[in-house]
């Protein structure tokens, strides 16, 4: 059995239950290092192929726990792992970006919402510049200083949100200007891209019947 949590701030009692009765835990160090889980029963994600060969091994019987920042269903690793033949059990969490919009009070069921994490940052580029409200999952190559330079002179506001659910949670909203000044990024951030200021009420976007601000042709 496979349980694939979410994680976002700190463990719940149910993450806490599940992994002192797992034969193997799977996830980030610094998840696997809040829940003390022993070194014997722990591995640690870097790429998710090794991690997906271990728990094709585990007998019928163990229980296995992996654990996801965020929701494991946006962007996670569920896909990789159901699409190795594995079924699992999914107890999901708020995804960063969630937390983000929600700590400027702004809805995002008009936002676009961009991974970069191990992807062609590009298509992410090109968003930026056609979307008034994009959401972003940033990675080590791709963060706020290069976000900024793509976006440059489009009068863009960002909101840097860094360590989401810790106690050292940061969010900051910045104008173009501002976000050149910052050189004090705490890993891991979201940045929202935005038209206008949160505080605009323009910010606010109009709600239609399809989310994610990208309309079908013809519709």
């Amino acid at each position: 059995m496979i349980t694939v949590f979410g994680y976002i701030g700190s463990p719940s009692a149910e993450l806490r239950e599940a992994v002192s009765d797992a034969a193997l835990v799977v996830g980030g160090r610094r998840h696997l290092d809040a829940l003390n889980v022993p070194e014997e029963r722990r591995i640690v994600l870097g790429r998710i192929a090794p991690a997906i060969e271990v728990l094709q091994a585990l007998t019928g019987d163990e229980k296995a726990v992996v654990i996801a920042s965020g929701d494991p269903l946006f962007y996670g690793v569920v896909r990789r792992i159901r699409a190795a033949g594995l079924k699992v059990r999914v107890i999901p969490a708020l995804t960063s970006l969630q937390l983000a919009f929600a700590a400027v009070a702004l809805p995002w069921d008009d936002a676009l919402l961009v991974s970069l994490h191990g992807n062609d940052p590009e298509p992410a580029i090109a968003a930026l510049r056609a979307h008034q409200k994009v959401g972003l999952l940033t990675d080590g190559r791709t963060g706020l200083p290069q976000i900024v330079d793509a976006t440059a002179g489009l009068g863009r506001t960002y909101v840097l949100a860094e360590r989401l659910g810790e106690d050292d949670e940061q969010i900051r909203v910045l104008s173009e200007d501002q976000a050149r000044e910052i050189t004090d990024i705490a890993q891991p951030n979201v940045v929202l891209v935005l038209a206008y200021h949160p505080d605009d009420p323009a910010a606010l976007g109009e709600q239609t019947a399809i989310a994610g601000g990208v309309r079908p042709q013809g519709v």
